[in-house]
């Protein structure tokens, strides 16, 4: 219980705060361009956001410690307001990797937005002190024009006191860049309450020909798994590879729907 009121603390001192950028101890999107870190490939000038940090603090009982043991975050609920929320992940932008970081000034060289694309109906981000708020598809935020790089959002859903939320819930993002300097990002989602399906990687409610398509573009790629959040759940088995077994997971769970 201390470890959820002192997350609970960290969300609200965090909230748009500037005076927590350099030591926020919350989870964090972060932006950045190159994702291979290699330059003269395809990806150069393509948007993409590092998900090393993304679910680490998933675990309710230790929610202070990096643990990375749920596909999903919880969220707390509020008596006060009558709704379930949280305050992280947060977008911020890549300043330690040069290889990866963005050229020039925002809103000036580039002006990044952060758009919902998909999200379960109930669900809501807002900054009420930035006046965001993202609950439909199309609902957009400029990024680049905020007076800090570092933003939270608040994750809310209402629910009447007692009720208790076992299926997962789920917004997906892009990054696109209005001045055209950079490519618009891959789509990339945020799960909270429950896991997904295994091999529902777009994280809809169901495992169809999105995900195996989805799984394909990602074949046999390989590496730790943290940073690309498991290639987006692609890598289903959390072994470092999307490969065999990860199909053979995906099959298993073959035209399977939650009852949302």
């Amino acid at each position: 219980m201390i470890q959820i009121r002192l997350a609970l603390i960290g969300c609200m001192c965090c909230f748009g705060c500037s005076l927590c950028i350099g030591d926020c101890p919350l989870d964090h999107y972060r932006i950045g361009c190159n994702a291979d870190g290699i330059a003269g490939t395809p990806d150069d000038d393509q948007l993409f956001v590092d998900c090393s940090q993304i679910y680490r603090h998933s675990d309710p009982l230790h929610s202070s410690d990096p643990t990375w043991l749920f596909w999903h975050y919880p969220m707390y609920y509020s008596s006060l307001y009558s709704r379930y929320q949280i305050g992280e992940p947060g977008f911020d932008v890549i300043t330690d990797d040069a290889a990866r970081q963005l050229v020039g000034a925002a809103n000036s060289d580039y002006c990044l937005w952060i758009e919902c694309v998909r999200v379960r109906t109930g669900l809501t981000a807002r900054n009420t002190g930035y006046g965001i708020t993202l609950q439909q598809p199309g609902d957009r935020f400029c990024h680049s024009t905020m007076p800090e790089s570092h933003i939270h959002l608040q994750y809310r859903l209402s629910a009447p006191a007692g009720q208790t939320i076992s299926t997962p819930y789920w917004i997906t993002y892009r990054i696109i860049d209005s001045l055209g300097r950079y490519e618009a990002s891959e789509e990339f989602t945020l799960v909270f309450f429950a896991d997904p399906l295994p091999g529902d990687v777009l994280v809809d409610g169901t495992v169809d020909g999105n995900d195996l398509m989805r799984l394909a573009d990602s074949w046999l790629a390989a590496g730790s798994g943290y940073e690309n959040d498991f290639y987006q759940r692609t890598d289903i088995n959390r072994d470092g590879i999307v490969n065999l077994s990860d199909l053979a997971e995906l099959g298993r769970y073959w035209l399977m729907s939650l009852n949302l």
